[in-house]
């Protein structure tokens, strides 16, 4: 089957993204967009994973679950699962990782809980964008232990990238990396490539996005297809 997908998308949660980005408005803007398999991954909690679930399932768009933690080192890192109580249990051990530095929403944004009919169940009390406690190294074998996906997010920007962060990308068994739509596909070495818009409005929903074949969303299918692909 050929996918279409962006596994990088903030929901309202993030409190860099905007309140337009609801679960729902997702999910119709990213079938819109012409995309079919889409992930979930607000920043270092996966708080709106079950009514992203939920709401994907209702509307027939495949998705992964996932968040983008920032690393001990700064850089951003995307974590995605097939399994969503895997996802929201290592989103929970992320969140408590955090430092507790409260977050200010009249300075940085609120980060509301919702659920799939989107009602506010409360708010993310830790500021989001803080680093977690997880090292890269630990995050890798933290995250392969649990069956999940490790992609370095958007290597090519300057801000938040694991280039930008270290000087260089660390040879860990990442199981790919993340550009931006014309991020230089030489920064990539050895490693698949995916692109992503790392959405935080809905309007960049799938301006980029990683054409695929597999025969059914998983990560697993995943990994695999990445692999042949960058081997093709």
């Amino acid at each position: 089957m050929d996918y279409r997908a962006d596994f990088h998308i903030h929901s309202c949660l993030s409190p860099c993204a905007s309140l337009e980005m609801s679960l729902n408005s997702i999910v119709q803007r990213a079938r819109n967009a012409g995309l079919n398999a889409i992930a979930l991954t607000d920043h270092n909690c996966g708080f709106n994973l079950p009514a992203f679930g939920t709401i994907c399932e209702r509307h027939g768009m495949e998705c992964l679950y996932g968040m983008e933690v920032t690393s001990v080192e700064e850089a951003h890192i995307l974590c995605l699962f097939d399994q969503l109580d895997v996802a929201v249990d290592f989103g929970a051990q992320v969140y408590d990782s955090l430092p507790d530095f409260a977050n200010q929403p009249e300075k940085f944004g609120d980060q509301p809980i919702i659920d799939a009919d989107e009602e506010i169940l409360g708010f993310a009390e830790k500021f989001l964008i803080s680093a977690s406690g997880f090292d890269i190294g630990s995050l890798v074998q933290e995250v392969h232990g649990l069956g999940g996906l490790v992609i370095p997010a958007h290597i090519d920007r300057a801000m938040y990238g694991i280039i930008a962060q270290l000087g260089f990308l660390p040879d860990e068994e990442f199981d790919a990396v993340e550009l931006t739509a014309y991020g230089d596909q030489e920064l990539a070495q050895h490693f698949p490539i995916i692109r992503s818009s790392d959405s935080h409005h809905l309007g960049g929903l799938g301006q980029a996005h990683t054409d695929l074949q597999m025969d059914r969303l998983s990560v697993a299918e995943l990994r695999s297809s990445l692999w042949k692909k960058d081997a093709g």
